[in-house]
């Protein structure tokens, strides 16, 4: 095969990847998106580096030693930390996964990516938020308002639920159940996975308020909570 059919079907695939593949197979979440968009940028300006350009892409462009030379590049040139490092080779290898699935002649470019070992990162402790912190974030909210009553149950449900922003966000009607013995949330996380969080009777207070401030009636089970 010549290089220029080479270099004509890796950039279609990147193409497909990033457009097609990725969005409707893989991840509905634009940081994740950015994150593969940004990698095989990054790979790209690498190989510019070394005098090879879209046009005269090749397999080999993507074998290990290549790819061993960008990590090398990215923490010498872009002063990458090494979580930053092993978050670009994951992204590169989920393309080289998707190019291995798309053309025989390429899965081996994803086997010996596999093989490349990831950065050692230096273990951080996280510290939580004191009990004075959560009083405080939860004092600022004006429960006098409409608005302040809403802000008050958001950012408890993501305190209580240890949710993500868009987890609390999804949240709708039906996912709440507020009346059993052990009052609980479905919260759907990345793939649609659900995640059932139990909700201590604070907090359920607050939401039944909510409810009959923002959703007068009867609930359409469909609706979004916020």
């Amino acid at each position: 095969m010549k290089k220029t059919d080479d270099a004509v079907k890796i950039a279609r695939y990147i193409s497909e990847f990033l457009d097609v593949y990725a969005p409707n197979f893989l991840t509905t979440s634009e940081h994740t998106l950015k994150s593969y968009r940004n990698a095989l940028g990054l790979y790209i300006n690498f190989l510019e580096t070394e005098s090879v350009t879209p046009g005269s892409f090749s397999r080999h462009c993507f074998e290990r030693e290549k790819i061993e030379k960008w990590i090398v590049w990215l923490k010498e040139s872009r002063n990458c930390i090494p979580e930053t490092c092993n978050v670009r080779l994951g992204s590169l290898r989920v393309f080289l996964e998707f190019l291995g699935s798309k053309d025989i002649e390429y899965l081996y470019l994803y086997q010996e990516a596999q093989k490349i070992k990831r950065q050692k990162c230096t273990k951080k402790k996280v510290a939580g938020f004191t009990r004075d912190a959560v009083a405080a974030m939860l004092a600022v909210p004006d429960v006098s308002t409409k608005t302040g009553k809403r802000d008050l149950v958001f950012l408890t449900l993501l305190y209580a639920t240890a949710g993500r922003l868009d987890e609390i966000r999804s949240i709708k009607i039906r996912h709440l159940h507020l009346d059993g013995k052990k009052p609980y949330v479905n919260l759907i996380g990345k793939r649609d996975k659900i995640r059932t969080a139990y909700l201590l009777p604070k907090v359920v207070a607050y939401i039944k308020v909510y409810l009959s401030v923002f959703h007068d009636g009867t609930p359409d089970p469909d609706a979004y909570l916020f």
